[in-house]
């Protein structure tokens, strides 16, 4: 598959979205960039904790005073910048959570990629991996509570996130419960011919 310079990569918590943005970093030349990085700095500038509530919140905020799309189209302009400077292939989005940012990357001619898995295996794949994030630090019914709340949003806030009506506008889906990163890696590698660019 010819990858296309802008690739959005959307799915569930814990699915391996990471995980496909890194490996084309690496072995394409991509900047990778995790929108959910980008609240994270935004919540610890402001002192607040790194609680999935408190980054729904804010993209939910930026959304209604800049756009549903905002994250993306930003992240989208700083790369067109960027692109110039550092001579990457492309751009990967990671964590796209809205449909609105889907099609800012329809827009440029991209695709967005759904990522996801079995939640209980999403949910023991971030408790064993404990990449450092105080929000995957929670119970699982916690998690699954939070979860839902992301895929159906409660009330008719156009800018409250919406997963579930995401994952009907994406162009990929990828089911990853293999039993290890790297059998996901080699399945990746191998289904969008990631060889070194």
């Amino acid at each position: 598959m010819k990858l296309p310079k802008i690739i959005g990569i959307a799915g569930t918590n814990g699915a391996g979205k990471d995980t496909l943005g890194e490996l084309l970093t690496e072995l394409q030349n991509y900047k990778f960039v995790s929108v959910s990085d980008i609240l994270r700095e935004e919540l610890t500038k402001q002192g607040i904790p790194h609680e999935r509530e408190h980054m729904r919140a804010l993209s939910t905020k930026w959304a209604s005073e800049h756009g549903p799309a905002v994250l993306s189209v930003k992240t989208i302009e700083a790369y067109v910048e960027e692109e110039r400077r550092e001579g990457y292939s492309g751009l990967a989005i990671g964590s796209i959570r809205r449909v609105a940012e889907a099609k800012a990357v329809h827009d440029e001619g991209g695709v967005v990629i759904w990522v996801d898995a079995d939640r209980q295996t999403r949910y023991e794949r971030l408790q064993k991996n404990s990449r450092g994030r105080s929000e995957d630090r929670v119970s699982y019914e916690d998690w699954a509570s939070q979860e839902d709340a992301e895929m159906h949003p409660i009330g008719d806030d156009p800018n409250a996130l919406n997963m579930a009506a995401l994952r009907d506008v994406v162009d990929i889906k990828i089911d990853n419960n293999f039993a290890s990163q790297q059998q996901y890696r080699n399945f990746l590698i191998e289904h969008f011919d990631l060889t070194t660019s």
